[in-house]
């Protein structure tokens, strides 16, 4: 028994270093000798999105959780650390880089809630105007340019040419966000980025909203904005676009920055579909995407700008015309029912170019073909 005793101890003094060299400040410890981490939420892997920075303190990782619990690991090129994630929680480990730095990092654990929408008006208050597509030297041009109909060649249906020409448009240049064309329009932006130049989200909206109309789609760029919109320094929008598919009849959001269209059991989704379908149904949720786009990374990404969507009265596509506008104002949002209307984009731009709507009637209505004026 003493025997027993007398090895337990000396095991004991032996082990002891090596636990408090896993804990930092009274939080766990993991190693890495690469600033490059990967994570795993559920099942769904995430490569190559986080960079360990000891310089912020805390670190802030977003933790997206569709269920009680959500399974949580973080991977360092040497290291790993598991949590069982619950929405509204936090918790923190410090990463140990080369030995030399300890980056503080804090797992934020969020649900997921739909927005409510005035579902009960059943005619739009508002007419908005769509291309048409007749006789538009424009389109013609950008058609012919860029060989837009061997893109959707063969195409099964209409999802399969939208899912083509967002590719397509992906993987004409490299995003930038800090960079924009000498004029916003599909053919100066192609022809710029030939030369090498990287754009905006912006620019991959209008080039393929632009493209899906040359080949006959109708189609719209939509913006995107935060609930924290008139608070946030930076990063509160996002621009992406819906089409309008024919054979289906219904709006469906794409994403040409990340080369993304969302689908629910088969039906390509509207861009507040796919909000409600992230807090409803995620597990049977799916991203399509032909270069690739991760399920998870693109959720927990886009999802806090799911929450107030802007489209423009006249949609037309062209340089050398002017727009119809409703009461002198350009675009339609809409606005959670019992949201605050923003006024201010990002602290101190104006919004003054919107009517504002919490109609999804207004916003989803059918493109009238051909149409001559938008009004209220």
């Amino acid at each position: 028994m003493k025997k027993s005793f007398s090895l337990l101890l000396v095991w004991l003094v032996l082990i002891a270093p090596a636990f408090a060299q896993n804990v930092y400040k009274g939080f766990p410890v993991i190693k890495a000798t690469s600033s490059m981490a990967d994570y795993k939420i559920g099942k769904e892997l995430v490569k190559g999105n986080w960079n360990i920075s000891p310089r912020l303190s805390p670190d802030v990782l977003k933790v997206p959780v569709h269920k009680a619990k959500e399974n949580f690991t973080f991977y360092t090129n040497t290291d790993s650390i598991s949590f069982k994630v619950q929405a509204g929680k936090s918790y923190r480990f410090y990463v140990s880089l080369n030995d030399t730095a300890y980056a503080l990092t804090e797992l934020q654990g969020y649900g997921f809630e739909a927005v409510q929408f005035n579902k009960d008006q059943r005619v739009p208050a508002y007419t908005l105007m769509y291309e048409q597509n007749q006789n538009n030297a424009y389109l013609q041009e950008l058609r012919s340019k860029y060989n837009l109909d061997a893109i959707v060649a063969g195409a099964a249906n209409d999802t399969e040419k939208a899912l083509r020409m967002v590719n397509w448009v992906h993987k004409q240049w490299q995003h930038n966000g800090m960079n924009e064309p000498s004029q916003p329009d599909a053919l100066t932006i192609l022809a710029e980025a030939k030369e090498g130049k990287q754009f905006r989200c912006v620019e991959y909206g209008i080039v393929t909203t632009a493209a899906l109309n040359a080949i006959g789609l109708p189609a719209r760029t939509m913006g995107l904005k935060m609930k924290e919109v008139e608070t946030m320094e930076f990063g509160a929008g996002h621009v992406l676009l819906e089409v309008y598919l024919p054979d289906m009849q219904k709006w469906v959001m794409l994403d040409g920055q990340y080369d993304v269209m969302p689908v629910l059991n088969n039906v390509p989704l509207s861009a507040v579909e796919f909000q409600q379908a992230i807090a409803r149904n995620y597990s049977k949720l799916e991203i399509r995407s032909l270069s690739g786009a991760n399920k998870a990374q693109y959720v927990n990404w886009i999802y806090p700008y799911l929450y107030y969507f802007d489209v423009k009265f006249d949609n037309r596509e062209g340089v050398a015309f002017q727009r119809e506008t409703v009461d002198g104002k350009s675009s339609l949002m809409l606005v959670p029912v019992g949201a605050k209307v923003p006024e201010v984009f990002q602290r101190k731009y104006k919004l003054d170019r919107f009517k504002y709507t919490s109609s999804l009637a207004d916003l989803y209505q059918a493109p009238v073909l051909p149409a001559t004026t938008a009004s209220k």
